[in-house]
């Protein structure tokens, strides 16, 4: 069974970032960098970020996920807050490298950083998910894992802003 759920969770990533590059494609530079400039702002300028323009998508994204990972009723709006996620990643990474024109940010910064960030949302959500959905949030909550992968995230938040630090002179 969790065979299957490794092949439905790439299979949501593969066809999420594949529609990403092709909204991309729908839409006009303006209301692309529109969409940009609300959603990581980051990329609008090969200057580097500010501290806080790379906090606050991390932040939101770990609060949107647990909260409705964990959220009795919702816990599908999780993934298709993931989902959405990955659709942006396929969409400012066209961006990216179209009018940047940077492969060298693109490869070793955007890709691999917002690609991790995606899959560890959803292990987060594969462990905060409550199945049952009869069970109080104390007794099913898994602390350790969950404690873990927010570690692990942090890790990676640290490691994104060092590339850059270093990309971005």
């Amino acid at each position: 069974m969790r065979k299957y759920l490794y092949i439905q969770y790439t299979s949501m990533i593969v066809i999420c970032f594949i529609c990403g590059v092709v909204c991309y494609q729908l839409f006009q530079i303006e209301q692309v960098q529109q969409i940009i400039k609300y959603s990581d702002r980051r990329l609008l300028d090969l200057e580097k970020p500010e501290l806080l323009w790379s906090v606050v998508p991390f932040l939101v994204s770990l609060i949107i996920v647990l909260f409705f990972s964990t959220h009795k009723y919702l816990p599908r709006m999780a993934l298709v807050f993931i989902s959405i996620k990955v659709t942006f990643l396929g969409f400012s990474s066209v961006y990216l490298l179209v009018q940047h024109q940077s492969i060298k940010l693109y490869a070793f910064w955007w890709f691999p950083f917002q690609l991790i960030y995606c899959v560890l949302l959803i292990a987060l959500y594969q462990i905060t998910n409550n199945n049952s959905g009869r069970r109080t949030l104390k007794s099913v909550m898994p602390w350790k894992k969950v404690i873990f992968l927010l570690i692990v995230m942090v890790v990676f938040f640290g490691l994104e802003n060092i590339a850059i630090t270093y990309l971005f002179k």
